[in-house]
């Protein structure tokens, strides 16, 4: 069977340097140092570590099944195309090691400047605002590189997502298909 590293080799072609973006840094009020900025194929690890931390409650809610991610899937998250999607993630040093605590991404729809996008946190740096940091900055980026419009899904009984769509101004509807799910959208362009 194939290693981890052969198949890491084997399908992480170099990817374009992400968006140009300075790095981040932002305090949380305990005054741990993050540093929010561009995910790169290089971070292939960091998202694994960090999917495979995740609560199964966490990653159910996140990706809206229990399964887990594959190798390929991992690598198509952090080799992303630069021309269509953003992915920000936040990191912080734990024993002399970069550890990533949260990811905030979105992709771009067609041509009609809408983008879907996503934020998942570590468990233990749920509620401690750096959901609403990292959802700022990737707003932010988004609205530079000609986002006119947000949208993204979560599950009707993600609390926390719900808050954090309203507190940043999106709109929360429920899905016509789908009582389970709501939909959160922002419009950038006003």
């Amino acid at each position: 069977m194939e290693s981890f590293e052969r198949r890491k080799e084997r399908f992480a072609a170099p990817a374009p340097p992400p968006f140009h973006m300075t790095f981040e840094t932002w305090l949380a009020e305990d005054r741990t140092a993050i540093t929010i900025r561009p995910i790169s194929a290089a971070d292939l690890t960091l998202e694994q570590e960090f999917v495979n931390g995740l609560s199964p409650s966490t990653g159910y809610q996140r990706l809206m099944s229990a399964r887990k991610l594959s190798l390929e899937e991992l690598i198509r998250l952090t080799n992303i195309d630069t021309e269509h999607e953003l992915a920000l993630i936040a990191t912080t040093p734990v024993l002399c090691r970069e550890r990533e605590i949260g990811v905030a991404r979105y992709v771009k729809e067609g041509t009609c400047g809408e983008a879907e996008f996503a934020i998942v946190l570590s468990d233990d740096w749920q509620g401690r605002g750096l959901g609403s940091k990292l959802l700022a900055s990737l707003i932010a980026a988004a609205k530079r590189h000609g986002v006119r419009r947000l949208f993204g899904m979560t599950m009707s009984t993600n609390e926390g997502m719900l808050a954090l769509g309203r507190k940043l101004g999106f709109k929360v509807a429920s899905d016509p298909g789908s009582a389970t799910i709501k939909i959160l959208t922002l419009d950038l362009a006003v």
